[in-house]
């Protein structure tokens, strides 16, 4: 490319980019968005690759011969007496293609910077449910009758409740002598399956893993859903024991549950009161377990739930408790539900659509009206 075919491509291309600059200025500027290139270092390809234009054009281009400095001569037509002709307005638009394209260079090229908005909350519309787990963490847990013990099992089967959900804000309560709520109702099931699988007896730092405040705990997970906007408000409240702990009645937080209209659905985990707990292993490794007994009270459960229009479920092994959580889906209503969340939103879509047509533009005209010969 010779110095003229350059700059009068440059003639064309610089306009051109100015008018996408200013455009782009106002539109921010009208809608007073932030924007912030997340990858800005990208705008470096730029000046680089002009850079190595200079250098290849330097080094590659044409070497002309100056008259008389050499005494062959290969005689050959000439068309400089043409440009004293007239010239029309393809001759003239001849470099534009080549403009066209290095406008597209140049809008690509910030693309790849990564322009995001900032700042900005989007309100998304879910369609789900608010679910507080209450997971019993007493040292009742502990009995192997479900193998390979209660904590364990009930662990297992809500991280593959969790993993199925998509649109359910879930929260996690857990309790022993008292309540501590673990996770706010949330739509990050990552965090929230990672907070499930740390949960250990004794992680309460309770002097005694022996008690279990059924009232406290379900007390914990209404204060969750008080503030709830959904239609269907639920607690699932996981217990293997009878309340024995604790500073709030589990009847008085029954009827704080029907007053906000939060379903409780009751779930006792285990065979019998009476379970294996496992309490060391033999010189050979193998476990050794000891009977011991642990008081329950299903009547309470059933209470709570019928208080609550709720159900009450006895799950004696996983299977059962797998089930006990598919019927507890089965029976909860859909509602709607806003999540504000306040994301950078990405913008290069901006710059590679029209970056997109000027290439398709350019490849229209230079096979048709500015096509080139040869």
């Amino acid at each position: 490319m010779s110095r003229r075919v350059l700059l009068r491509t440059l003639g064309f291309a610089l306009p051109m980019l100015g008018a996408f600059a200013v455009f782009y200025a106002w539109w921010i500027s009208d809608n007073r968005w932030q924007i912030e290139l997340a990858r800005w270092k990208m705008l470096l390809l730029l000046p680089a690759a002009a850079a190595l234009y200079v250098v290849a054009w330097a080094l590659f281009r044409p070497v002309r011969a100056q008259p008389g400095a050499s005494s062959a001569h290969l005689f050959f037509s000439r068309g400089l007496d043409l440009r004293k002709l007239p010239r029309g307005w393809r001759a003239r638009a001849m470099e534009l293609p080549g403009a066209l394209r290095l406008t597209a260079i140049v809008l690509l090229g910030v693309a790849l910077a990564r322009p995001q908005r900032v700042g900005a909350v989007e309100t998304t519309e879910l369609s789900g449910i608010d679910i507080v787990l209450t997971l019993d963490l007493s040292g009742s847990m502990r009995a192997a009758d479900v193998t390979p013990t209660r904590l364990q099992a009930a662990k297992e089967v809500i991280d593959q409740f969790i993993a199925h959900r998509r649109t359910d804000r879930i929260g996690l309560v857990v309790f022993g002598r008292e309540a501590f709520p673990a996770l706010a109702p949330t739509l990050d099931y990552t965090a929230l399956r990672q907070t499930v699988a740390a949960m250990e007896i004794g992680v309460l730092n309770e002097e005694s893993h022996s008690g279990t405040a059924i009232g406290d705990g379900l007390g914990a997970a209404l204060n969750y859903l008080r503030r709830s906007d959904a239609r269907s408000k639920v607690v699932v409240l996981l217990t293997d024991g009878a309340n024995n702990a604790g500073h709030v009645d589990p009847l008085h937080a029954a009827q704080f549950a029907r007053a906000l209209h939060a379903r409780v659905f009751t779930i006792l985990m285990g065979q019998s009161d009476e379970a294996p707990i496992v309490t060391g292993r033999d010189i050979f490794g193998r476990p050794v377990s000891q009977m011991a007994r642990f008081p329950v009270d299903p009547a309470l459960l059933q209470r709570i739930a019928q208080e609550t229009d709720g159900q009450f479920f006895r799950a004696t092994d996983r299977a059962s408790l797998e089930q006990t959580f598919q019927t507890i889906l089965d029976r909860l209503e859909r509602s709607r539900i806003a999540d504000p969340t306040s994301r950078p939103s990405e913008k290069f879509h901006w710059l590679v659509v029209p970056a997109v047509l000027l290439l398709a533009l350019e490849l229209l005209l230079a096979s048709t009206v500015l096509r080139r010969f040869p």
